[in-house]
């Protein structure tokens, strides 16, 4: 399926048409998303509505997602739509730090013993060519 995006340029930021072609099942998952974090409902009730995996409701969602529809979630509250752009923020701060969070995690894995051991074996392969990596 072929579609086409458009956008709308306002003080020189690009919004998405959010009317891009989704699949039939994008758009059942969608139509299922209600409208509000107190309605939220957890994938597993998605999944369950659908009769498919959990995984494929939470791949789904974010595929939605990168089509620039406005969807929430939490691990204690489920699924929702925006009602509010205070809806909106609070989801995108928490995503903000979150992603902060796993960056300081990613930094940290690559100054541990066994990132140093990789590195060293990657950096010298003729010298450490029978040498196991080892803690």
């Amino acid at each position: 399926m072929t579609s086409v995006q458009l956008t709308l340029n306002i003080n020189g930021v690009l919004f998405p048409n959010q009317r891009v072609k989704l699949s039939e099942f994008e758009a059942k998952v969608y139509k299922l998303i209600p409208v509000g974090k107190e309605n939220a409902v957890s994938v597993a009730h998605l999944a369950q509505m659908l009769n498919v995996s959990t995984r494929l409701i939470v791949s789904t969602i974010n595929k939605l997602r990168r089509k620039s529809y406005d969807i929430g979630s939490g691990r204690d509250v489920g699924c929702y739509r925006f009602k509010d752009p205070q809806e909106y923020l609070e989801y995108m701060n928490r995503v903000a730090k979150e992603n902060r969070e796993r960056e300081k995690v990613y930094q940290a894995m690559k100054r541990t013993p066994m990132a140093q051991k990789v590195t060293i074996v990657t950096n010298n392969p003729k010298e450490n060519k029978h040498e196991e990596i080892s803690n």
